[in-house]
């Protein structure tokens, strides 16, 4: 880029938008931008490295893996290990994803990052480089800064965000590049290359030896040599693509080269090296953040993407610290749904509703209807929706809990000396001891290894113990009489009623009955009583 360029009233029109910016946005009732994930202060004696106990029982170890890994180099995991607690920073996030849904708007930020990530790569390799190169590789890594930051900012000036995240930003930066920092950093690398692309030198190589000197007006052979060689692009000519090694980085020869052109232009060379002592740090702190932060954002966007070209939705859920009455329409397994979405298939869609004084749901019916998955749906969108993520579903109220605990089934232990029966009613006395009003408790199949009669009646008494905590529970169990207790809310895994053995995966709101399901698969196989009677008779 030639300094006319970099002078351009492209500049002045910049300094003016970051000047008027500036004046219409100072206000004293605002906090300077400090994150885009964060705009209150979380606990961080809270924060965690690693995944919650439930993210097993949920999946959601495989699902965070699926958004994580094509951005491993980010080391995003722990942001999704933390759920949020202040209400605050949850709709601060989901106001960026707002904002994220203007396409022009993830489209900067994304070219933004873009462009981040190749200065990265430039700096990088910079200690591995030769004198002058490295230095040549600083400079080259600044522009790109440089452009990428000023360019983020006349796009988001145009777009106009109404996020406080990403108009912080915009304000930040309009103040950034109007900083003595940036402006001397940004006219120092358009100086210094303009210097480097006025170097111009000879080289002579003859018998083994190599003469560098001032450029004097020579001849240049390139036209010449390619000329010569000319016939071998000629049509009906045939042509060998060759692989060629591409490197970053210089030879020996080369170095040595430039060792002596640095001779010829000792001032051009001299500024180089005093500039790459002046400005080896020249990132900005809160936009280096912001380049990791945001990454968050578009893991999950990106995540998205290949679940909704199936058909399936997401949604951002209106949150609550105090309203249990929760609701999702059209949610789904977001793991599950991931799965087949790669096989062009979209997993089946649930809705749930808890109101007035319902606080548990009770999900009953035949195995392998999908509930075990729709126990994995509630637990992943209140999650989901806890770190201010759209989540699976049209439409969705959540709860912001303060824990979630989940009671699935595991093989026996032979190493705790307990039985299954015991080691059941030990978990769950540890999560009913440990749960607040604010919790959230998800229950898969348990009390299976008693009689019936026992397990109606331990059931009932969980049931009865979390009713006075007051927290959300989802209970999915094959006790058809806990389903009618107070404060409970009936859900049952439905079957095709022509094909008892065929599910619909479909959790429908409606009274248990276990006995129905029976029947049916009796009728199909013509062993009701009437037929066995009719068989006996006959």
């Amino acid at each position: 880029m030639s300094v006319k360029g970099l002078i351009t009233p492209a500049y002045m029109t910049l300094a003016m938008m970051a000047e008027m910016f500036i004046t219409e946005n100072n206000r004293s009732d605002k906090l300077a931008f400090e994150s885009i994930l964060y705009v209150e202060t979380e606990n961080k004696s809270d924060f965690r490295e690693e995944p919650p106990d439930f993210f097993v029982d949920l999946n959601l170890d495989q699902v965070i893996k699926a958004i994580t890994d094509p951005k491993k180099d980010y080391k995003l995991d722990s942001i999704f290990y933390n759920s949020l607690k202040n209400i605050n920073n949850v709709t601060y996030r989901q106001n960026v994803f707002r904002d994220l849904q203007n396409d022009s708007i993830l489209h900067s930020v994304k070219i933004f990052t873009e462009k981040v990530e190749k200065m990265y790569r430039y700096l990088s390799g910079i200690d591995r480089l030769y004198k002058y190169q490295k230095e040549r590789w600083l400079m080259d890594s600044a522009e790109i800064y440089c452009e990428a930051v000023q360019t983020l900012f006349k796009d988001l000036t145009v777009e106009s965000p109404e996020s406080a995240g990403i108009k912080g930003l915009l304000e930040y930066i309009g103040t950034y590049i109007n900083s003595e920092s940036f402006t001397k950093l940004r006219d120092e690398t358009s100086a210094l290359r303009t210097k480097l692309d006025a170097v111009r030198f000879t080289m002579i190589i003859k018998t083994g030896k190599i003469v560098v000197k001032e450029y004097n007006g020579e001849e240049d052979y390139s036209a010449e040599i390619k000329g010569a060689f000319h016939k071998f692009s000629e049509s009906g000519s045939v042509m060998k693509k060759v692989r060629i090694p591409q490197f970053s980085g210089m030879n020996h020869v080369e170095a040595a080269v430039l060792e002596l052109v640095a001779k010829i232009y000792p001032e051009t060379f001299q500024s180089l090296l005093d500039y790459s002592q002046r400005n080896n740090d020249f990132i900005d702190s809160t936009l280096g953040k912001f380049q990791k932060e945001i990454q968050f954002y578009l893991a999950y966007i990106d995540h998205m993407a290949g679940i909704k070209d199936v058909g399936l939705q997401f949604c951002i859920p209106e949150i609550s610290e105090v309203n249990r009455n929760v609701f999702c329409y059209g949610g789904f397994d977001i793991g599950l749904a991931d799965k087949l979405s790669k096989e062009k298939k979209a997993a089946v869609t649930n809705d749930l509703v808890l109101e007035d004084d319902q606080r548990i749901i009770v999900v009953t019916g035949p195995n392998h209807g999908g509930k075990t998955t729709f126990a994995r749906m509630f637990g992943q969108i209140h999650y989901l929706g806890s770190l201010g993520l759209p989540v699976p579903g049209t439409g969705s109220y959540l709860y912001l809990f303060d824990s979630i605990f989940t009671h699935f089934e595991r093989s026996e232990n032979l190493d705790n000396g307990r039985g299954k029966l015991e080691d059941d009613l030990v978990r769950i006395k540890a999560i009913i001891d440990r749960s607040t009003s604010n919790s959230i408790i998800i229950i898969n199949e348990m009390l299976s290894s008693t009689t019936l009669k026992d397990a109606v009646k331990i059931g009932k008494k969980i049931v009865s113990d979390i009713l006075k905590i007051g927290c959300l529970c989802l209970y999915v169990t094959f006790l058809d009489e806990l389903a009618s207790l107070d404060g409970t809310v009936s859900m049952v895994s439905t079957i095709v009623p022509q094909n008892p053995e065929e599910r619909t995966y479909k959790i429908i709101k409606q009274p248990a009955d276990g006995l129905a399901y029976a029947m049916a698969l009796a009728r199909k196989y013509g062993v009701t009583y009437d037929d066995i009677i009719r068989r006996i008779t006959s």
